[in-house]
């Protein structure tokens, strides 16, 4: 059975469905087991599908509607000071 450090190192590849044999089964039984590692997971997913429409936003628009994007993304991230 995987711990919690050796199923992050292998999330990624999980999520590309790139394990297989036992390797998937560990993965899946870990993943019923530890509720912090399905979270983890789900973030992952998210992050990465995140990351890929904002990449095909950016790749189809032109450079100015890129800018504007980005500074979207600038001023969604500022630090606000409350930490």
């Amino acid at each position: 059975m995987l711990n919690c450090q050796q199923f992050t190192d292998l999330a990624s590849d999980h999520l590309d469905e790139q394990c297989r044999g036992w390797k998937r089964i560990d993965i899946r039984l870990h993943l019923i087991i530890c509720r912090h590692c399905r979270r983890f997971n789900r973030h992952l997913d998210r992050s990465r599908r995140t990351g890929a429409t904002l990449a095909k936003q950016l790749w189809r628009t032109d450079a100015a509607s890129s800018e504007k994007i980005f500074s979207n993304i600038q001023q969604t991230n500022k630090p606000t000071g409350d930490s």
